[in-house]
């Protein structure tokens, strides 16, 4: 895989993600509220390259369950309901796979590593957009909110058209 920067350097990212990707916040690399401006999104991103040079031919999915621990199936819709946040943000020990994320964290990872494939390939797998969305529901809700709602929705309106 060939080295690139694509915060620093769009041009090096795909053409398709430059087309989908027009407002500045994909491209932000140090804006908190962006999905690779925090830590957890610029590791995302630093990781996926890591993991699809191992895994060349394999679906985004695959990636998706190697962060979620084998767990992908249980990240799911049912995360995103207000009993399930309520109980996540009481008992964040006990939330979905706590011992390695809290909720900000894993929903970012999530967010973070779907768009960069977009960035490196020009495509989301189908498969995978599901869970991309799980992340951006559980981001909505009022409780949560680390990602304002015009965000959610530029997030969301690129998923869906990769």
């Amino acid at each position: 895989m060939t080295e690139h920067d694509p915060f620093n350097e769009p041009e090096s990212a795909h053409p398709r993600a430059r087309e989908l990707m027009r407002e500045p916040l994909f491209w932000d690399c140090v804006d908190e509220a962006a999905p690779f401006g925090s830590d957890e999104g610029s590791v995302a991103y630093y990781e996926w390259r890591d993991w699809r040079e191992e895994n060349p031919e394999a679906p985004l999915t695959e990636c998706f369950d190697w962060i979620l621990d084998g767990n992908l199936e249980a990240y799911n819709d049912s995360l995103a309901s207000d009993s399930q946040i309520e109980i996540d943000i009481a008992n964040p020990e006990e939330a979905f796979l706590s011992e390695a994320f809290d909720m900000f964290t894993l929903d970012t990872t999530i967010i973070a590593t779907g768009l960069a494939q977009l960035l490196d390939e020009g495509t989301i797998d189908q498969a995978a957009k599901k869970y991309i969305h799980v992340a951006i529901k559980r981001q909505r809700h009022p409780s949560v909110g680390h990602y304002d709602s015009a965000t959610l929705d530029a997030i969301a309106r690129v998923v869906d058209a990769a």
